[in-house]
């Protein structure tokens, strides 16, 4: 009896294990989506040199404040780009479903991002460009071009706007306090972030098309919503103060 409750959970997992990798939330052909940024600018023009001023003078002006900011961004996962919005309350370890689906996400995002678009247009990080850049968080050694901080910021606050509607402004806020950081930091050029916005909002609104997206975001839905009410209740919106009308005269 025990040996055949033992392999009926092994199936049940199986099973279960496989129905998750059946779901796919980008088309087999992304050429539109790898073909969509147009080239960065190049380092000796007026837009290149403007790029390189700008991350320049953000780091004479940069406070300990903002450095605390940007190393927040720079290990930030959707758990914690969500918590501004959501609250503290949303660790992963407390959403497996909502976060298997941006592990997927992520999975399919990355092969564009990563493995296609930064490897076609190969730009210099600006701390290897110019010795005058001092970044504050980590070095990677991939490409500058498009920023994959702000590319997955833009998926993870479009998929969850889609979501929560109602919240959609600050997803949208905590995409470009992404952008900001990873300016801030020294690791990106302003155009990188712009691009990274631009490419993530695409890829995302793609995977809303999907059938298995719009099944995602219900799960999405019911997992995270019962918290959310849960909070509201106890920390109701306050109620407006009505505006006297003027009198009549």
């Amino acid at each position: 009896m025990i040996r055949r409750s033992l392999c009926s959970l092994t199936l049940l997992l199986a099973l279960l294990s496989t129905a998750a990798a059946a779901q796919h939330y980008l088309p087999d052909d992304c050429s539109a989506l790898v073909n969509l940024l147009p080239p960065p600018p190049a380092m000796d023009s007026p837009a290149g040199h403007a790029d390189l001023e700008t991350v320049l003078q953000v780091q004479a002006d940069r406070t300990p404040a903002q450095v605390k900011r940007a190393l927040r961004v720079a290990n930030q996962s959707v758990a914690s780009f969500a918590q501004p919005v959501l609250g503290e309350w949303f660790r992963a370890k407390d959403f497996p479903r909502t976060m298997a689906i941006f592990d997927e996400v992520e999975h399919e995002s990355r092969k564009i991002i990563n493995n296609q678009v930064k490897r076609h247009w190969n730009r210099t990080r600006p701390y290897i460009y110019s010795s005058a850049v001092h970044p504050v968080v980590g070095r990677p050694d991939n490409a500058s071009y498009p920023s994959g901080h702000s590319a997955a910021a833009a998926i993870w606050g479009t998929i969850l706007a889609a979501a929560f509607p109602e919240k959609a402004a600050e997803f949208q806020a905590q995409i470009h306090e992404t952008m900001w950081c990873r300016v801030i930091g020294g690791a990106h050029y302003p155009s990188d972030t712009a691009a990274g916005e631009m490419l993530g909002e695409a890829i995302a609104k793609t995977m809303l098309q999907s059938p298995d997206m719009q099944a995602a975001l219900q799960t999405i839905r019911d997992e995270i919503a019962p918290h959310l009410q849960a909070t509201a209740a106890v920390h109701p919106a306050p109620t407006p103060v009505p505006v006297a009308e003027p009198a009549a005269k």
